[in-house]
């Protein structure tokens, strides 16, 4: 296999861990963006489509100390593209939702 085929390889597999977690399929796709996300950090990289992804299907398995940890990843990098702000945005809004239901949680409970 040449440098240029495992490059391909490796990016189809992170297009396919993208997929599942637009398809809902979060376990599966957790299992696949996993390795790419422990790369990523090890090298220090910044990769934020990586982790928004990766932290959905966290949030929606009910991971959500994971999810605290991506999204606080997250918040450290600087986006490069309009569309690397908006899905900061996004996990934004999502971090706000989580915040929201659990102060109505614990409210609550008292």
């Amino acid at each position: 296999m040449t440098k240029e085929e495992k490059l391909q390889a490796f990016a189809d597999k992170m297009k396919e861990g993208f997929r599942l977690v637009s398809e809902k399929r979060n376990e599966e796709a957790i299992e696949t963006l996993k390795p790419f996300v422990e790369l990523t950090k090890k090298s220090g990289g910044e990769h934020i489509r990586l982790f928004v992804h990766y932290s959905l299907a966290q949030i929606r398995t009910g991971d959500f100390n994971g999810f605290l940890e991506t999204y606080e990843a997250v918040k450290k990098m600087k986006p490069k593209t309009t569309e690397e702000e908006k899905l900061k945005g996004q996990l934004d809004g999502f971090f706000n939702d989580l915040m929201e239901e659990l102060g109505k949680s614990s409210g609550q409970s008292e």
